[in-house]
């Protein structure tokens, strides 16, 4: 039995907290909402944060706001395994360091991505990588900065190509005033390529993969997901990190991808300039 501490506040889904609770192997010691939040009915409330990860094998940080390097770090030093609904704004020297905690405690650490859940990507799971993706998407622009759903979707491709990420080149850009349009080379170190377009226009997008095996396309007339968080995708990513801990098989390290995210999406910063993506 996986004895489970939530960390929440006014952001966090009571529907999603419920659920939770019914994962089959998993025991919720407790929460601990963050502010002025009423705690959901049927829960043990703690009031200090310290005692509740005393209590529990693992963290779920389910809330937006307060979610920083130093309350990651704190966690990790627990040797708690950890799940993370939103990327903090982290420096590429925090990121390293957390990335160094989580391998000395030997824990799972698991950051929820919406991009994770893309049907059309599934073919991208195989063992045989992509050589070439051209992709072309928009942002869904409605709760999310635009440097914030490059870092996601950076980081979704980053965990999909599977290999070291070598160098960006960017192409073109326009300003985030107007209909926002990034043109991006990601290289990685297997000689892998994405080649990314992002827009603020909500037409249509399309993706091409191009591998030893074969070439697959596929189209799609709205942003590659719709809402952020949405609970139904959240549950699913909350029963894949409890599946991981239950298996005992460490996935790719999360602190990782987020490092190269944060890289990628860095160099598109310095290069232009662009405000919007922040890091």
């Amino acid at each position: 039995m996986i004895k489970l501490g939530i960390f929440g506040d006014q952001t966090s889904s009571p529907g999603l907290v419920g659920r939770i609770g019914q994962i089959p192997g998993v025991a919720i010691e407790g929460v601990y909402f963050s502010g002025n939040v009423p705690v959901p009915e049927g829960f043990k409330e703690f009031f200090s944060p310290v005692e509740l990860m005393r209590l529990s094998d693992a963290v779920l940080v389910i809330n937006e706001k307060s979610i920083s390097s130093d309350l990651i770090r704190l966690i990790l030093r627990k040797s708690k395994h950890i799940y993370l609904r939103a990327i903090p704004q982290l420096t590429l020297r925090e990121i390293k360091e957390l990335t160094d905690l989580e391998k000395e405690a030997g824990i799972v650490n698991y950051i929820y991505n919406p991009f994770d859940f893309i049907p059309y990507f599934d073919i991208l799971k195989k063992k045989d990588n992509p050589v070439l993706i051209n992709l072309r998407t928009c942002f869904e622009g409605k709760t999310l900065s635009p440097g914030d759903e490059m870092l996601l979707l950076v980081t979704a491709l980053h965990r999909m190509v599977q290999n070291n990420y070598k160098k960006t080149e960017v192409f073109g850009i326009k300003d985030a005033k107007d209909d926002l349009v990034i043109n991006t080379r990601i290289e990685y170190e297997d000689s892998s390529v994405v080649n990314l377009t992002v827009t603020n226009e909500q037409g249509p997008g399309h993706c091409e993969i191009f591998r030893y095996s074969g070439k697959a396309r596929f189209e799609f007339s709205a942003p590659l997901y719709n809402a952020y968080p949405d609970d139904d995708k959240e549950y699913a990513s909350i029963c894949n990190f409890i599946h991981v801990i239950q298996q005992g098989v460490k996935p790719a390290n999360s602190f990782d991808n987020l490092q190269n995210g944060v890289r990628i999406v860095n160099e598109i910063n310095e290069h232009l300039r662009f405000n919007d993506i922040r890091v």
